[in-house]
């Protein structure tokens, strides 16, 4: 069986049976195997999602664009690369949005609160005592710049977030983002198939931490 054979199967068999969509379970992929440095995954991914007309280049471009965020800039850097070399993207510099700190802060406020919900003044008051840099830049930057962006939703976007902090292990992040992705939409199951979503790219350690997380999460 050659390789895109190969490909095929384990996305067929990964989407099989599940509620997640097919186009969420291959974003989740994606991002989270360029959060963790699995580029051969990643490209993989890719190359089986455009193929097979299951996700467009715009979605993958907006999945891979959101790691910066908890992965840093090289992951996001690197998994656009593969992103790129697949698709042979051209620059668009149309597609840059003016910066504009008081329209982000004013949309960042809105999404950030209907993920956080009853807690949103409580995390922000309690990020605000930690750094109020970083609860400017979480608000202005993460939720007003990046997740707001148009090309997806605001529960894919929570859906790669979850799927990303299961395998960058951080626990308390991955509590919050699972009950801002129920928030936003998402149900329950979705939430624990993410866990079968990036099995091939988290140890079984980290796989049964996060399993713990989201028993506590969505209980």
């Amino acid at each position: 069986m050659d390789m895109i054979m190969q490909s095929k199967k384990f996305f067929d068999d990964l989407i099989a049976g599940k509620e997640l969509s097919s186009a969420n379970i291959v974003l989740c992929f994606a991002a989270t195997s360029g959060c963790v440095n699995r580029m051969k995954e990643l490209e993989k991914s890719i190359k089986v999602g455009l193929e097979q007309k299951i996700v467009t280049e715009k979605e993958f471009y907006e999945a891979l664009l959101q790691i910066y965020l908890f992965a840093g800039f090289p992951a996001a850097i690197e998994s656009l690369a593969v992103l790129g070399t697949i698709t042979h993207a051209k620059e668009d510099t149309d597609s840059i949005e003016t910066y504009n700190v008081e329209k982000f802060r004013e949309r960042g406020e809105v999404l950030c609160k209907s993920i956080y919900t009853s807690v949103y003044d409580k995390m922000r008051s309690r990020l605000g005592r930690l750094s109020p840099e970083l609860d400017e830049w979480m608000i202005v930057e993460g939720y007003g710049k990046t997740l707001s962006r148009d090309g997806l939703t605001p529960k894919t976007r929570e859906l790669i977030t979850a799927s990303s902090l299961i395998a960058l292990g951080w626990e308390n992040q991955l509590f919050s983002h699972v009950r801002g992705a129920i928030a936003v939409g998402a149900t329950k199951r979705e939430c624990n198939e993410l866990l079968e979503v990036v099995r091939t790219l988290c140890s079984t350690e980290q796989i049964e931490r996060s399993k713990i997380v989201l028993e506590r999460a969505l209980n």
